[in-house]
């Protein structure tokens, strides 16, 4: 059955039914870090940085599909994703602080 390969023609099948509660987790916490980001950007007066949270999330939806990939049947999946998520999260905006101040910026 083609939905439940989880390559079709090299492609990823985001369509097999063990990764549809990683696809619904990955949305849930890209709206989550986007929420998180209105909100501390807020508190600081900054406007939200929209990129910066879209780039975790597609950073993490690769790490993730790739796990995926070569064990579809991992345990704590949600776990997992959200643990990649937040690793992604931390990872990048420390290399993104490093950058700003190595170009002299005041965090």
């Amino acid at each position: 059955m083609e939905e439940e390969e989880i390559l079709i023609n090299g492609k990823f099948n985001n369509k097999h039914s063990k990764y549809k509660s990683i696809k619904y987790t990955n949305v849930t916490l890209f709206i989550l870090f986007y929420f998180l980001e209105v909100i501390f950007a807020d508190l600081d007066g900054q406007t939200a940085n929209i990129l910066g949270v879209a780039i975790t999330f597609f950073i993490a939806r690769y790490f993730i599909r790739e796990i995926f990939k070569k064990n579809p049947d991992f345990n704590y999946k949600i776990l997992k994703t959200f643990g990649v998520y937040l690793g992604v999260f931390i990872i990048k905006s420390i290399i993104l602080t490093i950058i700003l101040v190595s170009l002299g910026a005041e965090i």
